[in-house]
């Protein structure tokens, strides 16, 4: 379920043989601001010039007169490095330099915001539930912000749902989102997993890609659901031959020799029923080992995939270890920018200049960031931008809001927010009732070794439902 590492985008952002066991989804849309004057600070709190009536005139948990407090979750990579090939650099650091700026320019609403980190350990629920009952339990925050990655949902739900808290995080599915009480507690500046399937098939119709194509689906045991939910009426609307649906015994551990032993049985299967298109829907499904094997027994397959940040991360790790064919090359996904012109972005740029300016250091863009002496890639630019796109949706709500910071007052404000402005590296993006997942701005795009990225092959739409 959960995007596994990635060294870049979902979110932008946001890969590893270890399945669910370990998932985390380095989101990587660019940062943004909530200014539009290019002198102002990345992150100055918008006015709150549309703020409903409050419906609770108190203050919630964390929330005084002058201060909000909240909590960031940080990975921590060194008990998971011998898996991946990146990290995110010293991110408490990096999202100590936002606080302090809008700490330094009045804060939200006069409010300073309070801040207590807690790194954890990525891998199965402990860890990340530790997280929630700390956040929620002792520190009592207002809101949490950040990477709280839990293949099974459980840890964010322990935020949302059970201790009705707020979180504004990446990597979610629909199932998270309105499992949060009440619904609009729970929020993502990226897409849900369900909803970039729905674009991609939106897309993909729009296109004619599949048309004579003969299409199965690989899905895993967390997300069968959407074979019936959403791939199979839609592949029924578009007119196309369907093959045999396989669903994968994946996630809780890291020996695949039996999901393995079952593709291969579907890969007969598919041969014999002329398969030349698929679906593959999950983080799980779309590792190196599944798509190479697709890749090499199926050649000429179009591979089409809704998990874009496990499917990118990769693929870039092929591009790097100079695998030739990649087997990635071609896979078609629904994204919006790639990776360096997310970081170019007028509003992730500002991010950019914010930390440069308070460090004296020099951010790395995607295009030259290049592995250390350790082999590890140090994504500076992915944590400004994680952090950034968390405070402009906090930010902007907040604002709505006005001075009273409250649960009551949140829900009402997301519910009839509309727009959110300036998001980074989205064109569009929106939050209403009964969707709490942001960024709308997504093209069909295609994985290209020579790009290392997924290149967009059709115009940037809003697709906001």
């Amino acid at each position: 379920m959960r995007a596994p590492f990635s060294s870049g985008r979902l979110s932008l952002r946001g890969p590893v043989a270890v399945l669910s066991v370990i998932a985390f989804a380095a989101a990587a849309a660019a940062c943004g601001s909530s200014s539009k004057s290019s002198s102002s600070s990345a992150t100055t709190a918008p006015a709150a010039t549309t703020a409903p009536a409050a419906v609770d005139k108190s203050y919630g948990t964390g929330v005084t007169a002058n201060s909000i407090k909240i909590g960031i979750a940080i990975v921590d990579f060194a008990p998971i490095q011998q898996f991946v090939d990146f990290n995110h650099g010293d991110e408490q650091k990096i999202d100590q330099v936002f606080i302090d700026n809008i700490n330094k320019n009045g804060g939200i609403g006069g409010k300073k915001l309070d801040v207590v980190y807690q790194k954890y350990t990525p891998i199965g629920s402990t860890f990340p539930t530790q997280v929630c009952t700390s956040m929620t339990e002792d520190k009592k925050v207002f809101a949490v912000l950040g990477n709280i990655e839990d293949p099974t949902g459980a840890s964010q739900l322990c935020v949302s749902k059970q201790h009705h808290t707020i979180l504004i995080g990446h990597d979610m599915t629909d199932t998270e989102l309105l499992g949060a009480d009440p619904n609009g507690l729970m929020l993502t500046p990226d897409i849900a997993a369900e909803r970039r399937l729905n674009a991609l098939l939106a897309l993909v119709k729009s296109q004619g890609t599949l048309n004579g194509k003969t299409v199965a689906t690989l899905a895993e045991t967390s997300t069968k659901d959407r074979i019936s939910k959403v791939i199979t009426p839609a592949l029924k609307d578009m007119g196309v031959k369907t093959g045999t649906n396989a669903v994968l015994d994946v996630g809780g551990t890291t020996d695949t020799t039996a999901a393995q032993a079952q593709l291969d049985s579907f890969i007969e299967r598919w041969k014999n029923e002329g398969v030349n298109a698929i679906i593959i829907s999950g983080a799980d499904v779309v590792a190196n080992q599944f798509v190479t094997k697709l890749s090499k027994q199926m050649p000429g397959t179009l591979l089409l995939t809704d998990s874009t940040s496990s499917a990118g991360g990769s693929a870039q790790d092929n591009v790097a270890a100079h695998v030739n064919p990649n087997p990635y090359e071609g896979m078609l996904t629904a994204n919006g920018l790639p990776d360096q012109q997310a970081f170019e972005e007028a509003n992730m740029l500002k991010c950019v200049k914010e930390y440069e300016t308070a460090t004296g250091e020099t951010v790395v863009s995607p295009e030259n960031l290049k592995p250390g002496p350790d082999g590890k890639r140090v994504q500076v630019w992915v944590a400004i931008s994680d952090i950034c796109r968390e405070l402009t949706m906090f930010q902007q709500i907040a604002a709505k809001i006005g001075p009273y910071l409250n649960n009551t007052n949140w829900v009402n404000a997301v519910n009839s927010l509309g727009t959110v402005k300036d998001l980074p590296s989205s064109q569009y993006a929106s939050l209403k009732t009964g969707k709490y997942d942001a960024d709308d701005s997504f093209a069909l795009a295609k994985f290209q070794s020579a790009k290392n990225d997924f290149v967009p092959i059709s115009p940037i739409q809003n697709i906001a439902s």
